[in-house]
């Protein structure tokens, strides 16, 4: 009888432990699973900022581009309608002139603003017989946190001195850099491949290109000066 009430007993504490360990089991499953559900929550909620911020940022590339063409819309504007600064005055205010000094400036330039662009190629367009810029393609990438518009193009030069005439054509490239969400530009980079220009016509040795490139200059400070 004895026996028979500790084998009772037994079996009854054994499926008491049984019936606690599946309890456990089940409380560790169901946190396992609400946790698994939170993390697959918040893991949505980071798609849909993503995926809004990829569309903000999709938004910002494409009004930069715009806002790029429409600088270099302005810049094609008849030079008549143009209204450029007093030299003297602004060489008063900046400590420097708005004009091109030397050919050789045009192969790489820094403005801070697309005004100073504007103004400044505004006025090269004035110091040549023919500037007319050509934008062939555009490319706006994400840096980091900037977003950069590149543009690539031809520049069309008129150079004349006394009875003779010279078209050049350079390949160009210039980069405006932008902060993501902000909408001035931080940065303008500007390159104009003379070297290119010089060395396309024929292959030519480096010191045959310093002088092709030095006569240009020449023929540009001259065609200056009679203006």
């Amino acid at each position: 009888m004895k026996s028979s009430l500790v084998a009772e007993w037994k079996k009854a504490k054994r499926k008491e432990q049984c019936r606690r360990a599946q309890l456990k089991y089940l409380r560790r499953k169901r946190e396992e699973l609400q946790k698994l559900i939170g993390g697959i929550k918040r893991l949505k909620r980071e798609i849909k900022k993503l995926e809004a911020r990829k569309a903000e940022i999709r938004k910002q590339q494409k009004r930069r581009v715009q806002f790029v063409t429409s600088l270099y819309s302005s810049l094609q504007t008849d030079i008549k309608q143009q209204q450029l600064p007093d030299v003297r005055n602004y060489e008063r205010t900046y400590g420097c002139s708005p004009a091109l000094q030397v050919l050789s400036d045009l192969q790489r330039e820094e403005f801070d603003s697309m005004e100073s662009l504007r103004l400044h190629w505004g006025w090269y367009r004035s110091q040549f017989r023919q500037f007319e810029l050509s934008v062939a393609s555009y490319e706006c990438l994400v840096a980091g946190k900037h977003l950069i518009v590149k543009a690539t193009g031809s520049l069309r030069l008129g150079i004349e001195c006394e009875d003779n005439s010279d078209v050049i054509e350079c390949p160009v490239f210039q980069q405006f850099e932008f902060e993501i969400g902000e909408h001035d530009v931080r940065r303008i980079t500007s390159e104009v491949n003379l070297v290119s220009f010089v060395h396309g016509k024929e292959p030519l040795s480096p010191g045959r290109i310093l002088d092709a490139l030095s006569y240009l200059s020449q023929r540009f400070a001259l065609q200056t000066n009679v203006r």
